[in-house]
């Protein structure tokens, strides 16, 4: 087989319709990965408010469009396996869509944001800092409470960027947040006096 011929053959390949559905859904697949990483990222800094019911707003939609495309395969189910079949289609349904909105509030938080607050807010420093991935552990983390939700939320730092950015007698935090209904997204902050 000659050049010609593996060239001709890889470009019939990539311009086949199998190859084609292959691309678009990996395209959609890395899509949602890096939304769903992107989200995650931003939950770091988001402060929904105490009365917000996010779980239970996930899997209400989790639970209603796995009940809706449940009910939709209804017509292309297998006579022996009514049962089993219908539980399967549902608990994957639900299971995907829940995954798929987790942190949407925090995002909503992020991009609709009614105005940017500056605010001066107390704080307290822990060793080691919050949970980061499945094993690790911020260096430090940065307890700020926000007067918008009246909670209060554990950012990541360092030691050292506690050292440089921290003076003796700072015993408050400039913060700056972009704020809305559901709650309140940490722009930034800066170590100031009282």
């Amino acid at each position: 087989m000659d050049v010609k011929s593996k060239i001709n053959k890889l470009l019939s390949y990539i311009f086949s319709k199998q190859f084609m559905v292959t691309a678009v859904f990996m395209s959609f697949f890395a899509a949602i990965m890096w939304y769903m990483l992107w989200a995650m990222s931003i939950s770091h800094y988001t402060v929904l408010v105490k009365d917000f019911p996010e779980l239970r707003i996930y899997l209400g939609f989790g639970f209603s469009i796995g009940l809706i495309l449940t009910l939709g395969s209804l017509r292309h189910l297998p006579a022996t396996k009514k049962l089993k079949y219908l539980g399967e289609k549902f608990f994957g349904y639900s299971t995907v869509f829940t995954v798929l909105v987790l942190n949407s509030a925090d995002v909503y938080v992020y991009l609709f944001p009614d105005k940017t607050i500056g605010y001066l807010s107390e704080y307290d420093v822990e060793f080691p800092g919050p949970a980061r991935g499945k094993s690790g552990h911020c260096e430090a983390g940065l307890w700020i409470k926000d007067p918008h939700t009246d909670r209060w939320k554990e950012l990541c730092t360092s030691k050292a960027a506690l050292l440089v950015e921290r003076r003796q007698g700072m015993d408050a935090v400039w913060v700056t947040a972009r704020v809305n209904k559901l709650g309140s997204y940490i722009v930034n902050y800066e170590f100031a006096y009282k």
